[in-house]
């Protein structure tokens, strides 16, 4: 029943009682309802309670609404934000895996969630495309000088320190895990061989995983060098100029080596529409944060 009820139903000496609900919880589950605070109000004491109390001003109002504002976006601000759901960053296979592991990201960010999930998307992201493990090796070259980019340009300068210990580690398990994945592989082909009776290609595959457990293989070589290359500096051209010199300085077949210099061109255009994604989102940001001042 509203108050225009009281003023209306004179006939009416009190309001019916008002109770307020009281659920209790246990572990996250509702396991009682029950009433608790009982009031009888009269509409003597209503009336009695409004006495000698005046609207608000036309400027009261305006301040009160203002002062509310200010506590509400204050309250707002203690809050972590997080992305659109919807973002490809979550969506796409590629990424998605590892989209919970940069959760500090978003809370240290000095743009909009939304470009952040963008930004990391592009990050973790390689060209589509068979090869070898050298252009691996280059993909996880770029991811790593990705995301020290994103460390170094949307990172509050208070985490950066440890964001880019986050990035080092990160770049570490995934090299750990393409290490695991060949060992898995080496281990299946020496035994098939050994079923086989071919001792001397069950002699070899050993021996590439003797040579992964002491970091000496061939793929582990490559990826170190790749890495190395985009570990320190933001000069992109000598990256892929590099790459190319390793390439050329292989010694693989032909047609191999055309697979991995196509795939360096591809690498070399994603990062060159990832640096442009950047510079245009933080400029936007901070327009608009100019904006709202």
């Amino acid at each position: 029943m509203s108050i225009q009820d009281v003023g209306s139903a004179a006939a009416l000496q009190t309001l019916p009682e008002i109770r307020q609900s009281k659920t209790i919880t246990f572990a996250g589950k509702e396991i009682v309802t029950e009433s608790s605070i009982s009031v009888n109000i009269s509409a003597e004491a209503l009336a009695k309670g409004m006495e000698g109390r005046t609207a608000p001003t036309k400027e009261e109002a305006e301040k009160r609404a203002q002062a509310m504002a200010v506590v509400r976006n204050a309250n707002m601000a203690t809050y972590a934000r997080g992305p659109s759901l919807a973002s490809e960053f979550y969506s796409d296979p590629q990424s998605a895996g590892d989209a919970v592991k940069f959760i500090d990201f978003f809370q240290h960010s000095t743009v909009n969630p939304d470009d952040m999930a963008a930004a990391l998307h592009q990050a973790l992201v390689s060209p589509q495309a068979s090869g070898d493990y050298t252009t691996s090796a280059m993909d996880l070259s770029m991811t790593q000088a990705k995301l020290n980019d994103v460390v170094s340009k949307y990172i509050s300068a208070d985490y950066q320190q440890q964001a880019s210990a986050f990035v080092a580690s990160f770049i570490a398990e995934k090299a750990e895990q393409a290490d695991q994945m060949n060992r898995a592989v080496l281990t299946q082909a020496s035994n098939l061989a050994q079923s086989l009776g071919n001792t001397a290609q069950a002699r070899q595959h050993q021996q590439a995983i003797d040579q992964l457990s002491a970091g000496t293989h061939a793929s582990q070589t490559v990826r170190h060098q790749m890495l190395s290359i985009t570990a320190r500096g933001t000069d992109s051209d000598s990256w892929f100029t590099q790459f190319n010199q390793s390439v050329d300085n292989s010694g693989t077949l032909p047609f191999m080596r055309d697979i991995e210099k196509n795939h360096i061109s591809a690498l070399q255009q994603q990062w060159q529409q990832f640096a442009v994604f950047l510079q245009t989102a933080k400029q936007s940001d901070a327009a608009q944060e100019r904006g709202n001042q």
